[in-house]
């Protein structure tokens, strides 16, 4: 078989999160087929320097001539059949679209996000979902600040966008776009991407052959694991714990922005049944693990996909979550988890309550959650995806 030359573009974010790590594991993936290397820049290497530097950091976010050059040396040197891009904003800039469409070379785009519809790429700010961008015009998001709560970092953000779909046609030039759900699919095709051009590829959890799941508990904890930020629904969650028994614990595993405002929530709301473990190592999390019933995953943003599900279902827990994005896709409410309608105030605390109400169920669940992962969710099958990606690129 073929082994293409690949080359894996990623613009790194100032705080790593769930798009990095898939990025690395993809790229991991890929190599059992493919011959793969990495173009790696990062934020916070465009706002390094001194203040004449950091002046043009404007201009660089939409044409960093230096990285460019670099990343034209890259191609002569390694002749690549193909760029992966997954982020090009804002460091290696929308130039790289330019080099590749320059020298003919095929760009196969990840979709992680929203970035080309929306400044911050999650299409929610203030506490609600906002399509206002979606058909390239950046104002509203401009006007709002919805990148970074600043008018002049989304001002550049939303310049950059502009320049990428209305000048450099991104949406009609890329060869072969990526989405992880159909629900993302869905949502790209409402921006303008052909929706013969983008091929569904889900995420993929391998599992280690012969180590077993850890032992279901007696009387287990709901568990949240992520990142504390607004779109993630925590608040919601919180209020939904109200009308749990006190003697049920939640346990909430990360960090972010939210941290303090949601410890100040479960003061207000007098929840001492609520944990609060910040970032833990793995190590420590696998001891959290053990004495957890099921997942919860209480988003209100359109979801792309939820790797945090996968990662449930690898530690044979069911999962309560929102039905929002491509969480109803992966999840079968019932038989591997439950779902709540995000929009019914009393829904989650119902989906709750039904998850606690019988263990036995529980533990079924999470083991055809198991199955599931192993059956659909796994490394050859999402290689045997993308290498179909690639031959409708008219690469293999």
């Amino acid at each position: 078989m073929t082994r293409l030359n690949v080359l894996q573009i990623f613009s790194r974010y100032l705080h790593y999160g769930g798009e990095e790590g898939s990025v690395f594991r993809i790229g991991d993936a890929l190599q059992a087929r493919h011959n793969l290397e990495y173009f790696i820049n990062s934020s916070e290497e465009l706002t390094r320097g001194n203040l004449l530097r950091k002046f043009t950091v404007p201009l660089r976010a939409f044409y960093n001539y230096p990285i460019l050059k670099t990343l034209d040396k890259y191609q002569k040197i390694g002749r690549f059949d193909c760029w992966q891009i997954h982020n090009v904003f804002p460091s290696i800039s929308p130039g790289a679209y330019s080099l590749a469409f320059k020298l003919g070379i095929p760009i196969i785009h990840y979709l992680h996000n929203y970035k080309l519809g929306c400044a911050n790429g999650f299409m929610f700010h203030h506490g609600k979902e906002n399509r206002d961008c979606i058909h390239g015009n950046f104002w509203p998001a401009i006007r709002d600040r919805t990148w970074h709560d600043s008018f002049a970092h989304t001002a550049v953000m939303g310049g950059i966008l502009a320049y990428s779909r209305s000048r450099l046609k991104v949406l009609d030039r890329i060869t072969r776009w990526i989405a992880i759900s159909q629900a993302q699919k869905d949502i790209h095709v409402q921006m303008g991407i052909p929706s013969d051009r983008i091929d569904v590829v889900p995420h993929f959890l391998k599992t280690t052959p012969g180590v077993s799941p850890p032992p279901f508990p007696a009387n287990g904890h709901g568990l949240f694991v992520g990142r504390l930020s607004p779109e993630k629904g925590v608040d919601r969650l919180l209020h939904a714990w109200t009308k749990i028994s006190p003697d049920r614990k939640l346990v909430i595993m990360g960090d972010g922005p939210e941290m303090e405002p949601l410890k100040a929530l479960t003061i207000k709301l007098n929840l001492k049944n609520v944990v609060f473990t910040g970032f833990l190592a793995r190590n420590a999390q696998a001891e959290v693990w053990k004495e957890t019933a099921f997942s919860i995953v209480p988003s209100i943003w359109q979801e792309p996909f939820g790797m945090v599900v996968l990662e449930a279902w690898a530690k044979a827990r069911p999962v309560v979550a929102h039905s929002i994005g491509a969480l109803p896709e992966i999840i079968r409410d019932g038989e591997d988890g439950f779902l709540a309608d995000p929009n019914a105030p009393e829904a989650l605390s119902t989906a709750l309550e039904r998850a606690f109400s019988n263990t036995t169920d529980l533990r079924q669940m999470g083991l055809t959650g198991l199955n599931r992962l192993n059956s659909d969710y796994n490394k050859l099958t999402w290689l045997d995806r993308i290498d179909d990606v690639y031959r409708k690129a008219g690469l293999l």
